[in-house]
């Protein structure tokens, strides 16, 4: 007999954990992209530059894994986090920074959002149907 996807997956339930990983996605976002303007800005060393602006796909996916790992929706909430801080750090800072950091966690949003949501229910659905 098998179980229904909703079954299996936990309603949608925005709650305090969920605002928490939000806001420390939020701050992770707006230092890193202060440490990528100073580095610009100071640093002579080409390949500093560079591993600055790469930080931002070590900072958003290896928490994002972790924490996807214990709630799927408090990953979710602390890259939307990490992402909507791009937006005013644009007007504020510096609009090329503010922008890559949003366009580019906005992309690994999508490509954890396949990970998490769709291959794990898929494999959910194949044990299932197993037992």
């Amino acid at each position: 007999m098998t179980q229904s996807r909703s079954e299996n997956e936990p309603e949608f339930e925005f709650g305090y954990a969920m605002l928490i990983f939000l806001v420390i996605g939020f701050i992770t976002s707006w230092i890193n992209m202060i440490i990528i303007y100073d580095t610009q800005i100071h640093s002579t060393n080409e390949i500093l530059k560079i591993f600055s602006y790469l930080s931002i796909i070590f900072t958003t996916s290896i928490p994002c894994i972790g924490i996807g790992l214990k709630n799927r929706l408090w990953g979710y909430s602390y890259i939307i986090g990490f992402a909507v801080a791009g937006i005013p750090f644009m007007f504020l800072q510096d609009l090329f920074i503010g922008g890559y950091t949003f366009a580019t966690t906005i992309f690994i949003f999508a490509i954890m959002w396949l990970i998490f949501w769709k291959t794990w229910r898929s494999l959910s659905d194949i044990k299932t149907i197993q037992d």
